[in-house]
């Protein structure tokens, strides 16, 4: 990113962390995309990297890799939505 674009990643960046995300990285040479869902944790811009707390644990993802993030609900379990149609019915 250059100048206007870098600020404009930055405070967008900002407005997601401790939001839940849907977040697409590619690492160089690989063919295919992966996704990572999760909590966006924290940034850190000096070492290049995000924190995300996902099911599978904390972990860090190089912010040079990621293609594009989408801010999003936590998927809810059927449990969850029983419940929430529990109380709609009362």
């Amino acid at each position: 990113m250059k100048g206007g674009e870098e600020e404009m990643g930055k405070k967008f960046m900002e407005r997601l962390v401790g939001k839940y995300c849907k977040i697409i990285t590619k690492e160089p040479g690989d063919e295919r995309a992966s996704v990572v869902t999760g909590t966006l944790e924290d940034v850190d811009y000096k070492d290049g990297f995000i924190l995300v707390d996902s099911e599978q644990g904390l972990g860090c993802l190089r912010i040079n890799t990621i293609i594009a993030i989408k801010p999003g609900r936590k998927h809810r379990t059927i449990q969850e939505k029983i419940i929430e149609k529990e109380i709609k019915r009362k």
